[in-house]
């Protein structure tokens, strides 16, 4: 790496202190508003640490900034980012023929190219293809203008430029321009079968691979409707073409038609693989086509009697809302009472079956959450435990955490947390409060940006005014460059101030920490209307899940890997909004992680495969025989990692940090089995223990316990700690972890079931003896209740446990407050 030397740092900082203070206060803390030139590292003429930049540069003193492609109303919005059209406002329009530039949007069942000559629409179910490892869209050629499929453009030109206009929690809106001069338009909604374009000058062309025959050919004409299909490179699809009142289309039998006199057209993807669309189909998909649809507004409820969430999606045009084709993808259709229509098609997800509907909405349960396992479940030797703690806290705190970067910081700032509380529940205070003082100073020096007396050049923030987001320094995964992985790096510094406010609250005050660390909440997830921060910038609604690309510059889509990672994010949400009493955070982190569990459990594992239900409830295709997938794609999964090919590692992904802020990956114990013994499958042994040092066998261990915690146990002892932890754990908490799961069981509450009262309760099963427990962030009692009759009154700042064979609580607990942490 090559840093700019100093004389640089004190030139921009002279002109930037010339002007005005380049910090901004939260609190205790302050972000700056300018990058320390003196942060930016070059290698291979590669720039990281300099924003949003052009990733490569011929002088690393001068980075080329990247600025949002944006007109209004977009443009008058915090700048959304991370969405299934990602690339849009990144880097607007993808030049046909180059291949640095593959962006695809998802709209599923649609995927579709934003280019310099308009869209290039394409059906996802009819090309995907599955293989041994994916079940994806493979899209041919994927850099023409047209080829499967077919492409909308405008006469008005073929350079033009396009701007992310309009976006809503389901929809987003494409404008193209000639120069400064707007020709086209064109809204693309999530699940739907509608593609809404109009020409703002010009006409709308239409184009197709080749002219009628064997690869293209008409199946309907109307007035100002027109059918046409392609099959091209054996993926065949149905477009219906509904235009205004005014429109004729001419030039049909070509490859070029013209949309001719109107100026808006309805493209609709008919949900047919094979045949000829039947009257009542294209009359349907016609009727529906004509009501256009420019927003969907994606509204969630909990309910705080058992911490349920409904989810609720409304179509809307110009305000108003509107009947459409509402595509249900299966997290929706199979947690819904909405009755659908006879018309569905097998896409990415699995089943979206359509609905005449202004509206649907669905519920998800939530498993729960605890700031740790409390002591004396497990079988551990306490003494031994004690040996480990003992042994990381005297490593000290250089060895405590060796990065600067805002990824592995963040890990070793989670494993710290999670080790000081269980310090601390074992009577050891001493060490426990040495590594909250040094959470406490690491995360300080990270939340002021002059700790050096001026802009620091490493361990600080800068708020990017143009993006609208939060940038941590040093970047890693290309935080910076793309935007990448924000929830995944931010969260564990939030699950790392749960920790110190739940023993310290003060430092989460408003005079304290409290504004830097809902700074980094609200970079990854915040709430609607924030002047700084886009709504939920990780999470996208309409998926239910996260994303993690910025630029989503791929011919997939946007993907996310870890959803463990994604849920230690959402659940330190709940956790710090419990502890400073904000119950909208509180709600908002139920929300996004029940969400992210469901989904995790509908699309990454395919749950309904493995209990029976089969045939439209089955999302993976029966010539795709793994159990589960590693990366979502928007046109697809794929059974890999971004890193490694390792089955240990493709599995393994998705069950770290393990802590009690990601139970869900144990909700199917019986499945988990299955999941355990693919991912063990590379190992010598079929164990943890025959894995390689870099396989991670401590997070084997951690996810095996959760569904058979006595042979976790066993193997784990057969190693007699002779291992390298993972950067994320720790030997003390795996042994804890373990021995605490094999005598719970496995975790029962979050499916339905059996619910809770609070969000920090969850209930465990192990062989038909239920453990229950609760924890209270307050000073006051509180009585918690399980659906199952249940009631566990639980002490201020304290846990509470009970077994299925001993009486529910019925008198309240002495009104009296425990020390804070104890």
């Amino acid at each position: 790496m090559i840093k700019i030397r100093a004389a640089l740092l004190l030139s921009a900082l002279m002109l930037t202190q010339g002007c005005q203070s380049v910090f901004t206060s939260y609190g205790a803390g302050n972000v700056s508003r300018v990058i320390n030139p003196a942060s930016y590292q070059c290698d291979g003429g590669q720039i990281l640490n300099a924003g949003v930049v052009e990733p490569q540069v011929r002088d690393c003193a001068a980075p080329t900034r990247l600025y949002p492609q944006l007109v209004s109303p977009a443009a008058d919005r915090p700048t959304m980012t991370h969405r299934w059209w990602g690339s849009v406002a990144f880097h607007g329009e993808m030049t046909t023929g180059n291949t640095a530039q593959a962006g695809y949007i998802t709209p599923d069942p649609i995927t579709a190219r934003i280019s310099e000559r308009g869209a290039r629409l394409l059906g996802i179910p009819s090309g995907l293809r599955t293989g041994d490892k994916e079940y994806a869209y493979r899209i041919p050629e994927p850099y023409r203008e047209v080829f499967d499929g077919m492409a909308v453009g405008n006469s008005a030109g073929n350079q033009l430029q396009a701007y992310l206009k309009d976006f809503s929690d389901g929809s987003v809106t494409v404008q193209w321009r000639s120069d400064a001069t707007p020709v086209m338009e064109a809204t693309f909604v999530h699940g739907s079968p509608y593609v809404y374009f109009t020409a703002l000058d010009g006409e709308l062309i239409l184009r197709t691979h080749a002219a009628n025959g064997d690869q293209k050919g008409i199946f309907h004409r109307g007035e100002n409707t027109l059918g046409l299909w392609t099959d091209v490179a054996g993926n065949r699809h149905y477009f219906l073409l509904v235009g205004d009142e005014s429109t004729r289309f001419s030039g049909v039998a070509g490859n070029e038609i013209r949309a001719g006199h109107g100026k808006q057209l309805t493209v609709a993807l008919l949900p047919l693989s094979k045949g000829t669309p039947d009257e009542a189909m294209i009359r349907t998909f016609t009727d529906h086509g004509r009501q256009r649809v420019d927003e969907v507004r994606i509204d969630y409820a909990v309910n705080r009697r058992n911490n349920q969430v409904t989810v609720t999606h409304q179509y809307r045009f110009n305000g108003d809302s509107v009947t459409t084709l509402a595509g249900m993808l299966p997290l929706h259709w199979k947690n819904s009472t909405q009755t659908a229509t006879d018309y569905q098609v097998r896409s990415a997800r699995g089943l979206t079956r359509f609905a005449a509907t202004d509206q649907f909405s669905y519920t998800l349960p939530f498993v729960g959450v605890l700031p740790f396992f409390p002591a004396g479940i497990g079988d551990y030797d306490p003494a031994q435990l004690r040996a480990l703690i003992t042994g990381f806290v005297n490593q000290g705190p250089a060895q405590w955490n060796t990065h600067k970067d805002t990824y592995w910081t963040g890990k070793m700032l989670g494993r710290a947390a999670e080790l000081a509380a269980i310090a601390r529940d074992h009577d050891m205070v001493a060490e426990a409060d040495q590594l909250i003082d040094w959470l406490k100073r690491e995360m300080e020096d990270w939340f002021r940006a002059d700790t050096s007396g001026e802009l620091d050049s490493s361990k600080y923030f800068v708020y990017d005014q143009d993006w609208n987001t939060l940038l941590g320094f040093n970047e890693s995964f290309f935080a910076h460059q793309q935007l990448n992985d924000h929830h995944f790096h931010y969260g564990y510094f939030v699950r790392a101030a749960a920790e110190v406010c739940r023993v310290e609250p003060d430092w989460c005050s408003a005079r304290q920490y409290g504004p830097m660390v809902e700074l980094l909440i609200r970079d990854y997830a915040a709430g609607r209307d924030d002047p700084l921060f886009p709504y939920l910038r990780n999470f996208d609604p309409a998926y239910g899940f996260s994303w993690a690309s910025g630029n989503a510059n791929f011919v997939l889509g946007n993907n996310n890997e870890s959803t463990s990672e994604a849920a230690n994010a959402y659940g330190a949400i709940i956790l710090y909004g419990l502890i400073t009493g904000q119950q909208a955070l509180v709600d908002r982190g139920i929300y996004l992680h029940a969400s992210s569990t469901a989904t995790y459990w509908e699309y990454w594992n395919n749950i309904d495969r493995h209990t029976g239900k089969g045939a439209d409830y089955d999302n993976f295709p029966p010539e795709y025989t793994k159990p589960t997938t590693s990366i979502i794609w928007g046109n697809g999964h794929v059974f890999t990692t971004w890193f490694s090919e390792a089955y240990a590692h493709i599995l393994g992904i998705q069950g770290l940090p393990l802590s009690p802020l990601v139970l869900h990956i144990g909700q199917h114990a019986d499945y988990l089995k299955d999941y355990v013994t693919l991912g063990l499958s590379e190992s010598s042994n079929g164990k943890p223990s025959g894995l390689p040092a870099n396989q991670w066998p401590d997070v084997w261990w951690n996810i095996w316990a959760m569904t058979d915690g006595a042979a976790a146990a066993a193997d784990f002892a057969s190693r007699a700690f002779d291992y390298h932890p993972e950067d994320g754990e720790t030997k003390a908490h795996t042994y804890h972890w373990i021995h605490t799961y094999k005598q719970l069981g496995h975790v029962a509450t979050g499916t339905d079931e059996l619910t809770a009262s609070s969000p920090t309760a969850v209930a465990f099963d192990k062989d038909g003896l239920m453990t229950y427990i609760a924890y209270n962030v307050h000073c006051a009692p509180t009585q918690v209740t399980f659906s199952d009759g249940m009631v566990l009154t639980v002490p201020g700042n304290s846990f509470r446990i009970k077994t299925s064979d001993q009486a529910p609580d019925s008198a309240p607990a002495p009104a009296t407050c425990a020390v804070s942490g104890q």
